[in-house]
């Protein structure tokens, strides 16, 4: 795996020995490959798979306690409401819409391998 350095940053990464300018420099890294990399802001840096999975977690955390908590607030109200087939309807809506914000959230801040 090579890096592609200018002025001490790593900008960019690649399985293939790089032809460049000669303002660059390339640098063989024989312990990482280009999946230990992230792409941030302009360069690339190694990252920590559990740092992000934790990260991911708790913006999973935030996101489910802002937007499907009050989804599944208003279908326990309707619960406790006589089960007319309007009812039952409604909840089976707000189901599926509560669902689908979790894959959403899910697709949002997804775990790394």
């Amino acid at each position: 795996m090579f890096k592609v350095m200018k002025d001490n940053k790593i900008i960019g990464v690649s399985e293939e020995t790089p032809v460049l300018l000669d303002d660059y420099d390339v640098v063989e890294d024989t312990d990482h490959n280009v999946a230990d990399y992230k792409h941030y802001d302009g360069e690339f840096t190694l990252h920590d798979i559990e740092k992000d999975n934790e990260e991911a977690k708790q913006n999973r955390a935030n996101a489910y306690a802002i937007e499907v908590d009050p989804i599944t607030a208003h279908i326990q109200r309707l619960k406790d409401q006589e089960q007319t087939e309007e009812v039952i309807a409604e909840i089976a809506e707000l189901s599926a819409e509560r669902d689908a914000k979790v894959e959403e959230i899910k697709a949002r801040y997804p775990y790394s391998e």
